[in-house]
């Protein structure tokens, strides 16, 4: 059986009248499995502490955050959540929402407060169509913002002129093989 480089690094770090000893071979390998396990252990955990890189560890950030676990949600959608109530923390502005926003559709987001209208517009310019967790977002929004502020959403989507633009023939769209939906959000 072949050693680790760890393993063998261990070995040859011992004296040499130990060098071709079997039992110190097979000690150092050993030891060296079980501090790679250590080692894999403390990279999983490290994973863990980070929102962008938590799996099974969501649910610890959830709970510090008072988020509804939804283990059928994609990691990726409860990642969004927690980053965006973690974002939230603070006093309410623009920027705030606009990171709120982000964190959520994964694209740029402008946001524009009215003040004296008392609204608040968030667009979608980042990425087109709509986010597929928007409830969460706004549910999310909904307890940064001041409650005598109303909230609109706006998205973007491919138009006609963009379309016009990429110069493609019917039968060039049609070999994209995409569903309308998919072509609305398409960006070359």
């Amino acid at each position: 059986m072949a050693m680790s480089e760890r393993a063998q690094r261990m070995v040859d770090g011992g004296p040499d009248y130990y060098q071709e000893s079997f039992l110190y071979k097979d000690i150092q390998s050993s030891i060296a499995t079980e501090l790679d396990n250590v080692d894999a252990t403390n990279e999983e955990i490290r994973k863990q502490l980070r929102i962008l890189t938590a799996t099974w560890g969501l649910k610890y950030w959830e709970e510090k955050l008072k988020i509804p676990t939804n283990e059928a949600d994609s990691y990726d959608i409860r990642r969004s959540r927690v980053l965006s109530k973690w974002r939230g923390f603070g006093q309410f502005s623009a920027a705030l929402i606009e990171s709120v926003a982000e964190a959520f559709s994964g694209g740029d987001v402008n946001v524009t407060v009215d003040i004296p209208k008392g609204s608040i517009i968030v667009k979608f310019v980042g990425k087109y169509g709509v986010p597929p967790n928007l409830d969460d977002l706004k549910a999310v929004i909904d307890n940064i913002v001041h409650a005598h502020l109303g909230v609109e959403y706006e998205f973007s989507f491919l138009t006609w002129d963009q379309t016009d633009a990429l110069n493609l023939t019917w039968d060039q769209m049609d070999a994209l093989n995409l569903t309308w939906d998919e072509f609305e959000t398409y960006k070359p």
